[in-house]
């Protein structure tokens, strides 16, 4: 049987019969193993039962042992913080990266999607076949509609890295499948949160840019704003935006871990986050400056190897591909840290 078959049949169980399999979880598989854990930590029925593993399945003591760090956050520094969390991702790279790597895909995809629609768009307009408003409209409708789905992949792959560290926090066997699998059985409530903290995201992202227009405006008035200034003002306020919106990241942990409501979650991940500006900074920072550097080196490599020569055949897919698996090993520690909160 597959996990996702055990995972079924665990949710057809009563509250008895999941703790009295747990009384005695030697006689499980592996992958049942796995689902019943999921579902006694979905059911919060208690402690999740103990299995010992083989040094091959992907290092448990090791992951179990940092965890145990990370829950102290509040006596280490950020520094000593971000080393617990980067010790982890080293013991389940692997898991993290198979994890990480689908929502990292499906956001190149949906990029090149956006923008081959986009210049159809725009060159019905040069051709006179559409007006400005009803492009401005359709241009509107696919950006918002490509960033949305895109939002929803990386959220569902954080939710499915919550599940993996609970897992390897009690000690359990964790996998790709049934970790996605522990966020479809909160599918209802999961994509209530997911899609409340895209709302969040874009209030956020439409109060710092009047916010920089009010700058702007104030500031002309007095002195000539130069392009670093006005770069210095775009990232600030774009990273204060940020900074406000991982306040309440850990709503989706919340969910899929604990059974919250969206609501609910809010105010969980508010609580959690309460007083650790700085550490929500440096996470911040690793994963936006991080995966900006880590998806534009291949393209930074290859304008110096290829300065005044012409472009070969198909080196841009392989750029695009470069640049997502660069992306794909730069975000795992960052989603891995926010986690490491609850």
């Amino acid at each position: 049987m597959q996990i996702n078959d055990f995972v079924t049949h665990y949710q057809s169980k009563s509250d008895e019969e999941l703790l009295q399999l747990a009384a005695d979880s030697t006689l499980l598989t592996p992958e049942a193993h796995s689902a019943l854990a999921g579902e006694l930590t979905r059911r919060r029925l208690g402690p999740t039962p103990s299995l010992k593993l083989s040094p091959v399945a992907d290092q448990p003591q090791a992951g179990a042992q940092a965890m145990h760090g990370l829950q102290a956050t509040n006596s280490h520094s950020t520094g000593e913080f971000i080393t617990e969390v980067l010790r982890l991702y080293r013991a389940h790279w692997r898991l993290f990266l198979m994890l990480v790597a689908p929502a990292v895909a499906a956001g190149y995809v949906i990029f090149y999607l956006k923008r081959e629609m986009t210049m159809e768009i725009a060159r019905r307009l040069f051709y006179g076949q559409a007006t400005t408003l009803v492009t401005y409209v359709e241009m509107s409708a696919v950006g918002l509609a490509g960033s949305t789905v895109s939002w929803m992949a990386f959220s569902c792959a954080f939710g499915a890295i919550c599940f993996s560290v609970r897992q390897i926090q009690t000690g359990n066997v964790t996998t790709v499948a049934g970790s996605f699998a522990a966020v479809r059985q909160r599918s209802v409530a999961f994509v209530r949160i997911s899609l409340l903290l895209f709302l969040v995201c874009i209030v956020l992202y439409v109060g710092a840019t009047f916010a920089l227009s009010g700058v702007v405006w104030l500031a002309s008035r007095h002195v000539r704003l130069n392009s670093f200034t006005f770069w210095a003002l775009t990232f600030a306020l774009t990273g204060g935006a940020l900074l406000l919106l991982s306040r309440f990241a850990l709503a989706i942990p919340a969910v899929v871990l604990d059974n919250f409501g969206a609501g609910k979650a809010m105010f969980r991940s508010d609580e959690l986050t309460e007083g650790k500006w700085l550490t929500l900074l440096a996470l911040l920072s690793k994963s936006v400056i991080g995966g900006y550097v880590a998806g534009m080196c291949p393209y930074w490599l290859a304008s110096w190897l290829l300065a005044g020569k012409s472009v070969p055949f198909g080196l841009p897919w392989f750029l695009a591909i470069a640049s997502a698996a660069a992306v794909t090993s730069s975000s795992r520690p960052c989603l891995l840290g926010s986690l490491c909160f609850t």
